[in-house]
């Protein structure tokens, strides 16, 4: 991938990013709950995006009833957002048009206790998925909603 790719996927991701934490922002406030901005250390090291009511918060965007990734490892080998510090993971998931609220540390055991296998395959559901062969040292693991939504606390 050229450097410019990257950076023009880098900069969607970011705008996407902005997106979705202003309209959990907005949800957040309308239901009269206190909503703080995290620091810039607290957004890279601890995985929090926002604080809601003193908990921290890891907001998503983008996901899909058939495809909700999870990051155990980032792209570098670090710890991913599931290994974070964040008390609550918001995702919005588009075809609900709302964020579904999970405890991340339910989605962590989750995956422990259920996902067994690698795969280099993106197609595959509910096995560690790894780019090694690209350089990338990155582990996620893709879900179906249905297959987490026994985890969800709330939706908004």
């Amino acid at each position: 991938m050229s450097l410019q790719v990257s950076n023009k996927r880098y900069a969607k991701c970011q705008k996407d990013g902005n997106f979705y934490e202003k309209l959990f922002k907005e949800k957040i406030l309308s239901l009269s709950l206190t909503y703080k901005k995290a620091t810039q250390k607290d957004d890279w090291y601890k995985h929090i995006d926002c604080y809601v009511n003193g908990y921290g918060v890891d907001v998503k965007g983008n996901r899909h009833l058939e495809t909700i990734w999870l990051e155990v490892k980032n792209v570098n080998g670090n710890k991913g957002w599931l290994q974070g510090d964040a008390f609550y993971i918001a995702m919005y998931v588009i075809e609900l048009q709302k964020f579904s609220i999970y405890k991340r540390l339910d989605l962590l055991n989750h995956i422990k206790t259920n996902t067994k296998e690698y795969t280099e395959s993106k197609k595959d559901y509910n096995k560690f998925y790894t780019r090694k062969k690209w350089g990338k040292k990155d582990i996620l693991v893709k879900y179906k909603y249905d297959d987490i939504k026994h985890l969800e606390i709330t939706k908004l």
